[in-house]
């Protein structure tokens, strides 16, 4: 649970023990602001926050689980391209994958350096590229490219290996599967942060609002001096984005 939004959960519960510790002497002619409209707002609000924590768990769950089904996706498209150049032993085919598999490692800056030819996995000649400038889509998109173009070509087994057709369009359908379920938390992961704020921020509603219309009441009704009125105006409500 953030902080900020708990705090004012909290704040919350602190007024509503406050108010019923008054008895009959908090008789608000308002009733967003009487304590039953408090109590059901304060439930509310626990129980939004409650689900957005969940959500929020769910989400850092698939995230992990995208993260680590994409770990290592160029090394593999190479490996593919490695299993077909030794098994298929055609140039013009292997060249044809390695213009798919340069689509996983888009090129750096120059810099100046003559690449060595005894690290061939290396190009000393520019910086390191960011596997981040590649979108999830896309790395799925060039790793069915690579699945196409090895359909073309049914002499080709990869048996045994993780390279095999099959098993080429499983790991799309993992990465597929992965991705969906990451971007299916992240919005339900919105739509409880929509949820909460407008049970706890409304304009009209929300706690703050609510707030406002408390301490002129408290002022007419206990005094600016009032023990009660000191303690509500001490409690820091803030809109936490």
């Amino acid at each position: 649970m953030e902080s900020g939004h708990n705090k004012n959960v909290a704040y919350l519960q602190k007024a509503i023990i406050a108010f019923t510790n008054l008895g009959g002497e908090y008789e608000p002619p308002q009733n967003l602001i009487k304590l039953p409209e408090l109590q059901t707002l304060h439930t509310a609000s626990q129980t939004a926050l409650g689900e957005t924590d969940t959500a929020e768990a769910e989400k850092a769950v698939a995230v992990d689980e995208l993260q680590a089904e994409f770990e290592g996706i160029e090394k593999y498209a190479v490996n593919i391209k490695r299993q077909v150049q030794v098994e298929l032993n055609d140039p013009a085919f292997t060249a044809n994958l390695q213009t798919v598999v340069n689509k996983f490692t888009p090129p750096g800056r120059r810099t100046g350096i003559p690449d060595d030819p005894l690290t061939p996995d290396i190009d000393e000649s520019r910086t390191a590229h960011s596997q981040s400038q590649i979108s999830r889509d896309n790395q799925i998109a060039y790793l069915a490219d690579i699945s196409a173009l090895l359909k073309t070509r049914p002499e080709y087994k990869g048996l045994g290996t993780p390279y095999s057709v099959a098993a080429v369009d499983a790991k799309i359908a993992a990465l597929t599967a992965k991705l969906n379920t990451a971007n299916a938390k992240t919005a339900a992961l919105a739509r409880k942060f929509d949820a909460r704020d407008a049970i706890m921020y409304d304009d009209q509603t929300g706690i703050i609002a609510r707030f406002k219309l408390i301490k002129p009441y408290l002022i007419l009704k206990f005094g600016k001096d009032s023990t009660i009125y000191k303690e509500i105006n001490a409690l820091e409500f803030r809109k936490v984005k």
